[in-house]
């Protein structure tokens, strides 16, 4: 497929209309349909490289699984796009309410939010792991609200490498978990240094730093929450008016383990390691018997310590920091002023014969002079190149150049290699200035390109 865009409209498999297309993901799409009952649903296609039977494949196992926190797929399938003589496949997703990723954009969450995420997701990851799977891409924009339930996508799984490679995955998966729960908590990225994490709210004051190190796998997690899941099913089971008192003395049993873990992760420091115990609840927590996240919500905590308790240290950081900023932006202005400089005045490699290639000094991409001519193998490091498609084999690498050419010659697509061997870029432009490279990278996704469409410079060194 070239241009994602052109697909609105289209009908995949006689039942779903692709209604709008709602983002692109490497060589896939997501678009919005409606399902059977009328409602409006996600539906994924995939371009495939000889690889659909083994990706229906993992989707059966999903399916099989169903595992009430991973998202379910409906429907799957495979259809063939004659005019590109390709196959794809296509998975319809179960309605679902809201997406985190969206959700952490208006703000942070609270700690029974955070809990109802890290129970759901830990529980979905362990079954993903006994089965053979690993899942390498839990992020908030893969964790959806399902009405009373938090489920993670399950389309994006691969098998577990064996070895020491699989270990690895399943590690960077709890990893990944633990920053998760930190964004929910936080509403920041990762910072730099994990010795310096903020004081969080207990349990998570445990789980972050140790999930992030890699000292805990995913039954630590559970074990850390089973006082916030034990309480959901007691409340769940109590109902009505007991429901409170539940709830209150709840509260008050696990006061006690909330000043004990109060200490563990405060300042940077691990606690000097002590005998395996009963993980404590969390301090000031809400738990809630509905979906994790509203959104709209307080956190629940203060942010107080994100600054070092000595005023002294953290000043003297901020005039390191004011510094490197200083030495870098100088550095910056010297080497762009010489080797823009340099490059200014030094002549262009002329392109190979026949390619659509274009000097750097060319028009923009919106008046690119259509081509009848095939796209060309180029080879060598000519300078900027935006890379739309990356490809092992170089057939099919001039396929999709040569395709695409067809449709949008204005895009001027060509095959290019650095090393003169694998991996394959398709790229687009041409040859461009950097500016002019970084333009049309950040324009790709909406001409319907990848969204991981990036530019680089290839100029020879």
């Amino acid at each position: 497929m070239d241009l994602w865009t052109e697909f609105e409209g289209v009908t995949i498999d006689s039942a779903f209309s692709l209604n709008k297309l709602l983002q692109t993901e490497g060589r896939s799409a997501f678009f919005s349909t409606f399902n059977a009952k009328g409602e409006s649903v996600l539906i994924r296609l995939i371009e495939c490289h000889f690889d659909e039977e083994e990706i229906l494949a993992r989707w059966r196992g999903v399916q099989t699984l169903g595992h009430p926190s991973i998202l379910r797929i409906d429907r799957f399938g495979q259809f063939r796009i004659e005019e590109d003589d390709i196959t794809a496949v296509y998975a319809v997703f179960e309605r679902v309410d809201a997406n985190l990723g969206e959700v952490l954009e208006r703000g942070r969450l609270t700690t029974s939010d955070a809990a109802q995420i890290g129970v759901s997701i830990a529980s979905a990851l362990e079954t993903l792991h006994a089965h053979g799977f690993v899942h390498e891409h839990v992020e908030p924009r893969n964790i959806f609200e399902v009405g009373e339930s938090v489920k993670l996508r399950g389309d994006c799984i691969r098998e577990t490498p064996e070895g020491q490679a699989g270990f690895d995955a399943r590690r960077r998966d709890v990893h990944d978990l633990a920053l998760v729960l930190m964004q929910v908590l936080l509403g920041m990225p990762q910072p730099s240094n994990t010795h310096r994490l903020p004081t969080l709210p207990a349990p998570f004051n445990d789980i972050v730093p140790n999930g992030m190190s890699g000292e805990w796998g995913l039954a630590d997690v559970k074990a850390a929450l089973a006082p916030y899941k034990a309480f959901m099913a007691k409340l769940a089971a109590t109902q009505g008016a007991s429901a409170a008192a539940t709830k209150t003395a709840f509260m008050a049993a696990t006061a006690k383990a909330r000043d004990l873990a109060a200490n563990t992760f405060s300042s940077g420091t691990a606690a000097p390691p002590e005998p395996r115990r009963e993980p404590p609840a969390w301090a000031g927590s809400k738990p809630a018997a509905r979906a994790a996240f509203p959104g709209h919500e307080p956190a629940d905590f203060e942010l107080a310590n994100l600054v070092n308790s000595s005023p002294h240290i953290f000043r003297r950081w901020i005039a390191v920091g004011v510094f490197l900023v200083i030495v870098l932006f100088l550095g910056w202005t010297f080497t762009h002023f010489l080797f823009g400089k340099r490059g200014s005045t030094d002549a262009q490699p002329a392109p190979a014969a026949g390619s659509a290639v274009a000097p750097s000094h060319g028009p923009p991409a919106s008046s690119f002079q259509p081509t009848s001519e095939p796209p060309a193998l180029s080879q060598g490091k000519t300078g900027w190149r935006v890379v739309a498609f990356t490809y092992n084999r170089k057939d099919q690498a001039q396929k999709k150049a040569s395709s695409l050419a067809q449709k949008h010659p204005d895009l001027r697509p060509e095959v290019f290699s650095p090393t003169g061997r694998a991996p394959w870029l398709v790229t687009i432009g041409g040859v461009q200035q950097r500016d002019a490279a970084y333009a049309l990278a950040r324009k790709a996704p909406s001409l319907g390109l990848p969204r991981d469409t990036y530019a680089q410079n290839y100029t020879a060194r």
